[in-house]
């Protein structure tokens, strides 16, 4: 566990799975994140557009779904990173092969990891994230 404070973090989770958001949601809260949740792109988009680049209140980090309805992930980093080029994303997904991996880090992922997410090592991957 980390001992990086938290309280000023803030973290955007995409997932269209409302139990894999909920829970991902209460682990980053419970130990201090500040986080908001989208079941999908758009409304991702709204929140991010929200966030002002010079706002002390914008996210410092995205947690990605590969797979989604509509629009995936790899369309969505593009329109997130579209609008905010600084900000990080970790791309999550139990459907993404080698091809996807190399799609989702030429797109600006930060990092990418299966489903299911060893929750340790996704906690320590936010802290160096939201660190640099």
């Amino acid at each position: 566990m980390s001992v990086l404070s938290k309280e000023s973090h803030r973290i955007l989770i995409v997932d269209d799975d409302t139990d894999n958001l909920a829970n991902l949601s209460d682990i980053l809260t419970d130990i201090g994140y500040e986080t908001e949740t989208a079941c999908d792109g758009q409304i991702a988009l709204d929140k991010i557009a929200s966030n002002c680049p010079k706002d002390e209140r914008r996210f410092d980090l995205c947690l990605l779904d590969f797979k989604m309805p509509g629009m995936d992930g790899i369309e969505l980093l593009k329109e997130i990173r579209s609008r905010n080029p600084d900000l990080r994303a970790i791309m999550i997904s139990a459907y993404v092969g080698e091809d996807g991996i190399k799609r989702a880090l030429a797109a600006g992922t930060w990092k990418v990891l299966r489903k299911p997410v060893e929750i340790n090592t996704l906690l320590e991957m936010i802290d160096e994230a939201v660190a640099n």
